[in-house]
């Protein structure tokens, strides 16, 4: 039987998941979504998967666009978990609504909670010696319901998050684009292209080895997690500071922040876009 798993990872956390379960299934292929879907069809497969985390309480933009574009069997068994730390919003009706239109559907669905990576607009939490045992242990349970092929219905979107949904979220999709206007580096900064490499959505390029971000953002985080120097820093871009709302209050990078990412992805892992996995 052919196993893929399709995954988007910024501070390894989803990246993570997917060896994981991976390896409890007795095996897969890993295709991160920076591929060209075209090239990477699951049409073949009996088993496909998707893990991603949650954005603004949805899908990436990135994923949206790969799993929209990509070729799957409609009759293969079909799981998605979404990382996340609280609230996973419209998640899972977005992947169900582009599996859909592939005549497709998500057959199990799940959301796994692991540390909030987000260290731009707040330290990691829950405490990474307590979230991550909680994790793997859950990892653990899902792959198991993977393996004999459960059935389990997602998780829906919160009358209340719903509700909340266009108010809370909508203006700062509407500004994403600007999000990366805030990164920049110090002079720490050696050069190493470890951001571009990282950068799920290859949204960053060299210039007289200094990097430059393209205004792909989602926020990830990878760049500022893996550089090894914390040379990236980052500073509240003006559409940031002219919006109303929480999040552009907690927008800023303190030196002493810790810059959180899954202790068992290293930078080196996340460069690798295809990828077996053996049971």
């Amino acid at each position: 039987m052919k196993h893929i798993i399709y995954y988007f990872s910024g501070t390894g956390n989803s990246m993570r998941t997917a060896v994981r379960i991976a390896e409890k299934i007795g095996g897969a292929e890993l295709v991160s979504v920076r591929c060209n879907p075209e090239e990477i069809s699951a049409e073949s497969a009996d088993v496909i998967g998707f893990v991603c985390p949650v954005y603004e309480w949805d899908m990436p933009g990135t994923m949206k666009e790969f799993v929209g574009k990509l070729k799957v069997n409609p009759n293969a068994y079909i799981f998605m978990i979404a990382t996340y730390v609280a609230i996973h919003g419209k998640t899972f009706e977005t992947m169900d609504k582009l599996l859909s239109a592939k005549k497709a559907r998500l057959n199990y669905g799940v959301a796994l909670r692991c540390v909030a990576s987000q260290c731009i607009a707040y330290p990691p939490f829950p405490p990474e010696k307590l979230m991550i045992p909680y994790m793997e242990k859950n990892i653990d349970r899902i792959s198991r319901e993977l393996s004999a092929r459960k059935n389990r219905a997602y998780p829906a979107m919160g009358w209340l998050t719903r509700t909340l949904y266009p108010r809370l979220m909508t203006p700062y999709m509407a500004i994403e684009q600007e999000y990366d206007k805030g990164f920049y580096t110090d002079e720490r900064c050696i050069g190493c292209e470890t951001c571009v490499k990282v950068c799920p959505t290859q949204n960053i390029t060299m210039q007289n080895r200094t990097p430059v971000w393209n205004h792909r953002c989602h926020g990830c985080n990878a760049c500022v997690a893996y550089c090894p120097t914390k040379a990236v820093q980052f500073k509240k871009p003006e559409a940031y500071r002219q919006a109303k709302g929480l999040i552009p209050k907690l927008l800023r990078l303190p030196e002493k922040r810790k810059r959180y990412h899954n202790p068992f992805v290293k930078a080196a892992d996340l460069t690798v876009d295809r990828l077996e996995i053996g049971p």
